[in-house]
């Protein structure tokens, strides 16, 4: 009987291994190696932004 229970473990265990991984890659966007594209930065920070503009130069 303990052949069986084992089995059945083993056989459940299998299972959710197989679904997590279908689940993971299909949620993950298909899986598969995409290079993101670099992109710019929205803003740059500058001397000329307004909350410096009341600071004193060195």
């Amino acid at each position: 009987m303990l052949k069986l229970e084992q089995l059945a473990a083993l056989v459940v265990a299998a299972g959710l291994a197989i679904v997590s991984y279908l689940l993971f890659f299909s949620w993950a966007g298909g899986g598969g190696y995409e290079r993101r594209q670099r992109t710019e930065p929205k803003a740059f920070l500058t001397s000329e932004a307004p909350e410096f503009k009341d600071r004193l130069s060195p």
